[in-house]
Parts: structure tokens; C-alpha cells; sequence
């Protein structure tokens, strides 16, 4: 996912197609796909193809889980790739900046997630005022504004609205629940869903199913209280109470961070083919 996001994203991959693959078919598809398309190029290759206004194209390959591997080709614009017209695969190609063209993976979608504009704040160096100038006048210290816009996964809206429907169960179950090994009802969910790859996109979308939890439970939390007295004789007041969300934000939610993508030593496609060929 990571390593879509960075080449889609910021290395303007914009063309995709993808599917599966039995994985004992792999070495054969890939080998049929670099014929078509210039995936053996490396990085300096690459750059000077983009240069004469050709087309960049790359190969990647989820591992296996079962009998099938899941694939995306992904092109940047210019000549002999997927947006070129003549490419064997032009009509199946997608763009993933237009609405029913992401990338999808699983839960998650691919998008370009516009964030609401920050405006410059701008002191004045004589009367120290500040304001919002549109041009700050020369002299002026200002702040630029920050990042408006980014390439992120989110939550698909089909499994948002499925996890919603999933704490309005365990609420109306009153199913208030425990977190750790033995994770169930309410608070089982939630941390399930801290542990999911924390990209920015998905990062707010589980704050907002926290706080979506918060004001749900907190219709049924007296009925839970009065089934359970001992808990609340124990615990007082923060019996059966959900964390703040500025907890859940500082404390329960880390920073997504830049990973290594590949293994040590890295896996290669051609190791790839390699070991499904041997099994």
C-alpha cells in the first residue's frame, strides 16, 4: 500500500490496471507483461524515458495468500504505456485521480484527499497585528500555508458505513466489552481498528468512528451502568466510559511512519516467480 501510494502519488504513476493471478502462473504473466511494457528499466532508465516523453511502467505483486497473487500495473502518461492508445491494455486502464478509477486494496481506496485551506497568517513588523492578508505588503513575517491536499488511503465508504452498523450493534447489545488478547463488543472493535495501517486518511476516518462510538454509547451507558452496579460501586465514574477523543488522539493512535518496503535481503520479482515456480 505504501509503495502504491509514494508511485501513484508523488511519482504521478496516475495509470493502473490490476487483478489475480494463480501464483504457479505468475512467472508466465509477468514475462508476457514485460514484453509489453518496458518494466525492466531501473530508475535512471526510467528517468531518461520520461525525458523523450515515453512511458514509465512497473510491476507489483501482493505475496500470495492462497492459490492467487494480486497484481497492479501502473503507468505514467507518454508512449507504450497504459495511457497510450495503441496499448494492449488501453481499454482496461484506469485513471486513479478520477471517481470510479482508484486503486482499491481490500478495504482501503487510493485518493487524493483535499484538506480544508490553511490561510497565511501574517504579523506585521511594525504594530505586531495579525491578520489573514491575501498579499502580504514587504517586510511582513508571514506563515506559509500547509499541505492542502495529499495521495492517501482511506476507508472504502461501503466498510465505514459497515463499521458503523457494527457499533450501533454492540451498543444496543450494551456489549461494552474489553480490549487485549481477549478483545470483544465495543471497545474490542474500536482497538481493532487503531491497529489498522494508520495512513492520514485512514488515521481520521478511525478518530471519527471513535467519536461516532462516544456519542452512541453514550445513550446506553446508564442501562449498562444499572446491569452492572459493581462496576459502577468500583469505578465510579469512569465506569463504562469510552476514552477522550484527545486521549485516543495522543495516547492511541500513533504517527503513521515511512517504512522500509522491501525485505532484507529485498525480494524481487524474478524471486518471486523463482520460489511459486518451485512450490
Amino acid at each position: 500500500m505504501q509503495l502504491l501510494q509514494l508511485l501513484v502519488g508523488r511519482e504521478r504513476y496516475r495509470y493502473w490496471c490490476g487483478g489475480t493471478v494463480r501464483k504457479d502462473k505468475l512467472a508466465v504473466f509477468a514475462e508476457k507483461m514485460s514484453k509489453r511494457y518496458p518494466l525492466t528499466r531501473n530508475a535512471r532508465q526510467r528517468s531518461y524515458d520520461r525525458k523523450r516523453g515515453l512511458a514509465c511502467v512497473q510491476l507489483l505483486v501482493r505475496p500470495a495468500v492462497g492459490d492467487n497473487v494480486q497484481w497492479w500495473l501502473v503507468s505514467t502518461s507518454g508512449k507504450g504505456g497504459l495511457a497510450d492508445p495503441v496499448s494492449p491494455d488501453a481499454q482496461v486502464a484506469r485513471h486513479a485521480d478520477s471517481k470510479a478509477g482508484h486503486v482499491v486494496v481490500d478495504d482501503y481506496v487510493l485518493m487524493y484527499a483535499t484538506k480544508p485551506l490553511v490561510p497565511y497568517k501574517c504579523k506585521d513588523g511594525d504594530s505586531g497585528v495579525v491578520g489573514e492578508p491575501q498579499s502580504p505588503e514587504r517586510g511582513a513575517a508571514h506563515e506559509k500555508p500547509s499541505q492542502t491536499s495529499t495521495w492517501t488511503w482511506k476507508l472504502r465508504g461501503d466498510a465505514v458505513t459497515a463499521l458503523q452498523a457494527a457499533v450501533e450493534e454492540e451498543c444496543a447489545r450494551l456489549a461494552f466489552g474489553t480490549e487485549g488478547a481477549s478483545a470483544w463488543g465495543l471497545r474490542g472493535l474500536l482497538a481493532a481498528q487503531r491497529h489498522r495501517p494508520l495512513f492520514s486518511g485512514v488515521r481520521n476516518q478511525v478518530l471519527e468512528l471513535h467519536r461516532f462510538a462516544r456519542k452512541q454509547w453514550a445513550r446506553r451507558r446508564d442501562s449498562w451502568l444499572h446491569l452492572h452496579p459493581g462496576m459502577a460501586e468500583r469505578y465510579g465514574d469512569a465506569a463504562g466510559q469510552l476514552p477522550s477523543l484527545k486521549v485516543t488522539l495522543t495516547q492511541q493512535l500513533p504517527l503513521m511512519v515511512r517504512m522500509k518496503v522491501y525485505d532484507a535481503p529485498p525480494a524481487s520479482l524474478r524471486s518471486l516467480c523463482t520460489s511459486t515456480q518451485d512450490e
